[in-house]
């Protein structure tokens, strides 16, 4: 039976490369504008600016909130235009805000690069990514968004290293400007070498040939926004990306208060990363065998275990825990995004749906730096903070459960 199954992946593949391909890619290049890669710099841009914690996440969170602005715009887009313009012009402006913080000798200028990545890497372009995909297959839907989320691991396990390494021989500007070359040299060909025979806009279909006829109709925003599932399910999947964002915005921070060295943390991203692979897998198999619903409340449980290692630990082992935990949610969530809208609320205004959700995402996202920051300038434990971000995320994961009682 494995045989078989090996077969009809590697079949399914072959079949639908060029899709999985692209969003796989996406996932990989967005990493240029997320946090756990600007936050690798983190301490040479405080420097360079005489920046407290606080100050840089302050300006961090303003750029965050400012594209906040174009989601709701950007994200029904997807919806309407030719995916390969979209693409190639999100992939544009991210390699111009990196050329932009290489050169920036002020803070207006940072603030400008930075909301160049908040608006592409670090939002629409993860937006794209699983939207497409989500649209693109039905039945294989929790394995195609699974394959295609493992480029974010991919990255966070290859590029921390990678750009300490860089940073020690060039220095951080350089490491930027060379960012910006291998986005504008490598990628924005990849996209049209991957994309050039399927010119795809906004159409309800499902290509995957193995599709389902139990499918829901297709729902509009503004009929999702009236359905109190909605507001049950969004807050477990829009928590732990702006918690987690917080935490690592501060990793820097965090590593002095636990004596723990930045190395060390670097290191742990490797695990975090494996975790995420494999979650991603794991839990895409499951939303084709069971359902998005199904998998949901339970997704929530490891990082909830990551944190407590994190507020009650301060061996170098807690930290690895802490990663682990974090790496568990992260890639259960990456499978879970988009197929979970797409089950209830079907896929022909699937990426006006998400964009709300993605809105609100952004909108802590763009907040919990700076409120992590304020608090670590007034004086408040990490531990107590974290302490906090676990009975969230339990308040969520209730929530969920109560919106789904007959899918388990």
């Amino acid at each position: 039976m494995s045989s078989a199954r090996l077969s009809a992946g590697l079949e399914f593949v072959a079949k639908e490369w060029r899709i999985l391909a692209f969003g796989l890619s996406f996932q990989f290049f967005s990493c240029f504008g997320r946090t756990f890669y600007i936050a690798l710099f983190s301490r040479e841009i405080r420097w360079s600016f005489e920046l407290t914690p606080g100050e840089f996440s302050y300006i961090y969170s303003a750029a965050t909130l400012s594209g906040v602005l174009l989601i709701p715009w950007l994200g029904r887009l997807i919806d309407e235009v030719d995916l390969r313009a979209y693409a190639v012009a999100m992939v544009v402006v991210l390699a111009l805000s990196c050329f932009t913080l290489s050169a920036t000798s002020n803070v207006v200028i940072l603030f400008m690069a930075l909301f160049g990545f908040r608006v592409t890497g670090g939002s629409m372009m993860n937006h794209a990514s699983v939207v497409t995909l989500a649209r693109h297959f039905d039945k294989r839907r929790g394995t195609a968004t699974a394959v295609c989320s493992l480029g974010v691991p991919l990255a966070e396990a290859v590029l921390p290293a990678l750009a300490l390494l860089a940073v020690s021989i060039v220095g951080w500007r350089w490491t930027w400007a060379g960012s910006g070359v291998l986005l504008c040299a490598v990628f924005i060909p990849v996209i049209y070498l991957i994309l050039r025979p399927t010119r795809q806009v906004s159409v309800p279909p499902s290509h995957d040939t193995t599709v389902q006829s139990d499918q829901p109709p297709s729902a509009t925003r503004r009929e999702a926004m009236r359905d109190p599932k909605f507001y049950a399910i969004a807050p477990v999947l829009i928590l732990p990306t702006p918690l987690v964002t917080a935490l690592f915005f501060h990793h820097a921070t965090i590593a002095e208060s636990k004596d723990w060295t930045l190395e060390w943390l670097a290191t742990c991203f490797v695990a975090y990363a494996a975790a995420t692979v494999a979650t991603a897998l794991v839990v895409g198999s499951l939303i084709d065998r069971y359902s998005a619903r199904a998998i949901l409340p339970w997704t929530i449980g490891p990082m909830i275990a990551g944190l407590a290692f994190l507020a009650y630990g301060n061996s170098p082992a807690s930290a690895m825990m802490y990663m682990l935990g974090v790496g568990v949610t992260t890639g259960a969530r990456y499978s879970l995004t988009a197929a979970i809208w797409a089950e209830i609320y079907g896929t022909r205004h699937l990426g006006s749906i998400r964009s709300v959700v993605h809105t609100a995402n952004m909108l802590l996202f763009g907040l919990s730096p700076a409120a992590l920051g304020w608090s670590i300038d007034q004086g408040i434990s990490m531990d107590t903070v974290v302490q906090v971000f676990i009975v969230l995320l339990l308040g969520g994961a209730a929530l969920a459960k109560l919106a789904t009682p007959k899918a388990v």
